[in-house]
């Protein structure tokens, strides 16, 4: 076993969450983990809950603790006074639209404090608000969804996620898709420009791909999970993107992590 305590990649979360699909590990057997970033944490509580927050000290959520604890039983939160990071509901959202304005003008304040000109921390937003449209239209479950982000210097991350029936289940609601059997291959039409489960409405049916021209210049990684499979897509510094779909432990319903950077710190790295 491992004795150096390690970050908490996307890389160490598929070996941890195989390992304890396969019952080849076990949480005893678990490595000291530190969560520096967002996306693997939320990934990781959204996946095994029952493992998550620390279960027999092997990880530590270091600044998003009460986040996570509070994620379980309430509908909103952020963290005090600058708000780095926090979280809302689609519930809520349904509840009180006044939600979705006090969580997007936080995340924006915490962008544009971080480096993000108020342009891109506009696009930020819009993009987080079209994965909430998403989640509405296509999750099955849209009152398990919720939105989630954190801002550190020159980096903002956010992660929205749902409990619904996935994407396979809801392109296989759309005649041509039926016979559709792999969740690695309906991620890649999900994220593909004029694919959608409905067939009936032409003006629907853009998929995620709008999302990529508004994240473009400031997105830098992107990771879509369903099902058994995931679908990563990295931008290097000449703009060019790396596309990658593999298979992976199982996942209930969706769930999309997003990292940026500002337009400028990513011509310069």
């Amino acid at each position: 076993m491992r004795c150096t305590i390690e970050p908490l990649t996307f890389a160490l979360l598929d070996d941890i969450a195989l390992g304890l699909q396969s019952k080849s590990l076990t949480p005893a057997d678990l490595p000291p983990v530190n969560a520096e970033h967002l996306g693997p944490l939320i990934e990781w509580s959204h996946a095994q809950p029952v493992n998550a927050t620390g279960t027999n000290g092997w990880l530590d959520p270091r600044g998003f603790s009460r986040m996570l604890e509070n994620l379980r039983t309430m509908d909103k939160w952020f963290a005090p006074g600058a708000a780095s990071h926090g979280f809302v509901t689609a519930r809520a959202i349904a509840d009180c639209h006044t939600n979705w304005t006090d969580f997007a003008m936080r995340a924006k304040r915490a962008a544009t404090a971080n480096g993000f000109t108020s342009d891109e921390a506009g696009r930020l937003v819009a993009a987080i608000g079209e994965f909430h449209s998403n989640i509405l239209e296509h999750s099955g479950r849209a009152d398990t969804g919720y939105l989630v982000f954190d801002a550190t210097p020159g980096r903002f991350e956010f992660v929205v996620a749902d409990s619904g029936i996935g994407v396979l289940e809801s392109l296989r609601s759309h005649p041509h898709f039926a016979s559709l059997k792999d969740a690695g291959t309906a991620i890649e039409l999900a994220l593909s420009e004029g694919v959608s489960r409905h067939y009936d409405q032409k003006d629907r049916g853009l998929g995620f791909r709008p999302l990529f021209v508004g994240l473009a210049n400031v997105s830098r990684f992107m990771r879509f999970r369903s099902a058994d499979h995931s679908r990563e897509l990295t931008r290097a510094d000449d703009g060019s993107i790396d596309a990658v779909t593999r298979q992976k432990s199982q996942l209930n319903g969706f769930l999309c992590s997003v990292r940026c950077e500002p337009e400028d710190s990513s011509r310069k790295a």
